[in-house]
């Protein structure tokens, strides 16, 4: 092959291509088989096709102008104080009329690509505290480094045990806590020093002072702040609230600075991160249960993995912690089963679905109270008040209309209607009968159950004397005696007021309706005086003679004497007319908790 030939750069020939022959040079402009076959030997030149190419601008070559242009218009727009003109060309060309400049500096470079990877918007959350430095409610001289001291100690000795979850070391005193975990510090004093303390609304203005500037303006996340939140929404009293705004802001932002912290997707958490995390779910769910509010934390694998992790530290407060979580997940997983039940499922249904849940309150219960023997007294006292409000409510599908249209009066429901009768007493009486000191270091959780028993053992009772009044049974009268003082209902709750307002003594009336139990109090009282007008007109349709007819009775002493029938009407005078008392709207109303 000649130096002519070879200095040519080629490729095969169009009728060797087209055969897909093999093209061998033979002389310039002309193959070895061409040459044999007689034809025409035609050549497309490669350097002269590349070039045709090159005149229109590639993809790559196109994009990669376009980002350019795109990078330099950033660029200018985030320099200073420069006015940025509107570019009429097209963002495909790169003619000299553009007014950007596509070579950047490395600086420029580095700032574009981090804010290019960040998940949001603008800078950072400050780390640091805006009331650092702020001398405290002890510095201030408002309260006494000894009572601080006192309350600290009541908190570990008597309020750890109902909420497990915010552990202060023992070797840690109130100098120490002030400094380190401020928020912290003046939650504790909160939730300890009692309703009728002359700080209570300073204290309570302090706090919010810290969410509404700490946490609401500038931002801060932090786990002081957290920790600091939960001892306070845990021991909510004040202000008391209709439909409880505050309580709920407070929980809610509870659960958004756990996202914020990344506690719930967090490798490794410590031991305080963990009781939060646990805590969190704890009140979060518990506050969908009596406010229906959505539950936003989860019981998952990592909630698991919390509570075993903690039941091998060296704290015992620790151990206390999981039976709380496994209530509340049962009493959730029940939510969530009487929420998709169907509304037409009839008796079956609901039978079906109560012995399921009953089955497994039952396994629940039985693992919990094997550690009972474990546990301080008063936090045995706590749990079982959990484990008597879940079983309360294992019964609560029977105040659903909607589920017994069929059969309105089925012995099964009935039979559900006095098992929520006697429960609804139970915790009641279980509430009645704790040690007065203990009132005040109620969780807000109690509280609500409070409310839910008070409204069930009415709802039930007043449910059952409607469908006795309605039957044709000609032993009315009886059955509706035996309902009446199976609830007991005007007088259990009145006892239950009395004992709780020894919280408040020494406080006016008006102060006491700014506490949560306060305001819970006055209301018990005038359902309480409601109850009877709301048995008369329910029974009225009964024999007026039977509500006259004399029962027998026996008294503590074995003497036997009669009264009349029934005994509640004793009490009645015309102080009320009963067209003026909206009952379902007076229970409805009772402080917001459903």
């Amino acid at each position: 092959m000649t130096d002519s030939i070879s200095a040519i750069k080629r490729r095969a020939c169009v009728a060797c291509t087209t055969a897909k022959a093999k093209c061998t040079p033979k002389a310039v402009g002309l193959c070895q088989r061409c040459a044999r076959l007689g034809k025409p030997c035609t050549y497309l030149d490669l350097p002269q096709t590349k070039r045709k190419r090159k005149a229109t601008p590639s993809r790559v070559e196109v994009l990669e102008n376009k980002v350019d242009q795109l990078t330099s218009q950033l660029v200018a727009l985030t320099k200073p104080n420069v006015q940025t003109p509107f570019n009429t060309s097209t963002p495909l060309s790169n003619d000299s009329g553009s007014s950007y400049d596509p070579k950047l500096d490395s600086r420029e470079i580095a700032a574009l690509i981090d804010a290019a990877t960040e998940p949001s918007h603008g800078s950072e959350p400050p780390t640091g505290s805006a009331m650092e430095g702020q001398p405290s409610i002890v510095d201030r001289g408002l309260l006494s480094e000894a009572e601080a001291e006192q309350l600290l100690a009541t908190f570990r000795l008597d309020f750890l045990p109902k909420f497990p979850f915010i552990l202060i070391e023992n070797s840690e005193n109130v100098a120490q806590l002030k400094n380190r975990e401020p928020f912290l510090f003046l939650c504790v004093v909160s939730a300890t020093m009692g309703s009728s303390h002359r700080l209570r609304k300073i204290v309570a203005d302090e706090i919010m002072k810290h969410v509404t500037l700490r946490i609401v303006t500038r931002s801060e996340r932090n786990l002081e702040l957290l920790r600091g939140l939960l001892v306070h929404v845990a021991w909510y009293s004040y202000p008391a609230e209709k439909y409880h705004p505050r309580f709920l802001l407070l929980m809610q932002i509870c659960v958004s600075m756990l996202y914020d912290l990344g506690l719930h997707k967090k490798p490794n958490l410590n031991l305080n991160e963990q009781r939060v995390l646990l805590g969190t779910y704890w009140l979060s769910a518990g506050s969908y249960g009596v406010l229906g509010r959505p539950v936003v934390i989860k019981h998952d694998s990592r909630i698991d993995e919390c509570m075993k992790t903690l039941t091998f530290t060296e704290h015992e407060s620790d151990l206390w912690i999981a039976p709380f979580i496994h209530i509340q997940s049962f009493l959730t997983m029940m939510d969530e089963v009487h929420t998709s039940m169907q509304k037409s499922g009839g008796k079956a249904l609901v039978q079906v679905t109560r012995n399921s849940l009953q089955r497994q309150f039952d396994s629940m219960r039985i693992r919990v109270e094997n550690d009972f023997p474990d546990f301080p007294l008063s936090t045995v006292n706590a749990i079982r008040t959990e484990i008597m409000y879940a079983e309360m409510r294992l019964h609560e599908l029977c105040l659903r209309e909607e589920m017994w249209t069929v059969e309105p009066a089925s012995t099964v429901r009935t039979t559900m209607l006095m098992d929520m009768i006697q429960q609804s007493k139970e915790l009641i009486h279980a509430i009645s009968t704790i040690p007065i000191f203990e009132i005040g270091q109620m969780v807000i959780n109690t509280s609500a159950h409070i409310c839910a028993a008070v409204g069930c053992l009415s709802t039930a009772a007043l449910t059952l004397l409607k469908l006795i009044a309605s039957s044709a049974d000609s032993d009315r009268e009886t059955q509706v005696q035996v309902v009446v003082e199976a609830a007991d209902y005007s007088n259990i709750v009145t006892e239950l007021a009395i004992v709780l307002e020894t919280k408040f003594r020494g406080m006016s009336a008006a102060d006491k309706e700014t506490d949560v139990v306060g305001s819970l109090c006055s209301k018990m009282r005038l359902l309480a005086r409601c109850y009877p007008y709301q048995v008369r007109e329910i029974v009225g349709n009964v024999p007026s003679q039977a509500q006259h007819a004399p029962i027998t009775a026996v008294d503590a002493d074995g003497v036997v004497t009669s009264k009349v029938w029934p005994s509640i009407y004793g009490d009645l005078d015309d102080m009320f007319s009963i067209d003026d008392v909206q009952w379902d709207s007076l229970l409805s109303s009772f402080t917001g908790f459903s």
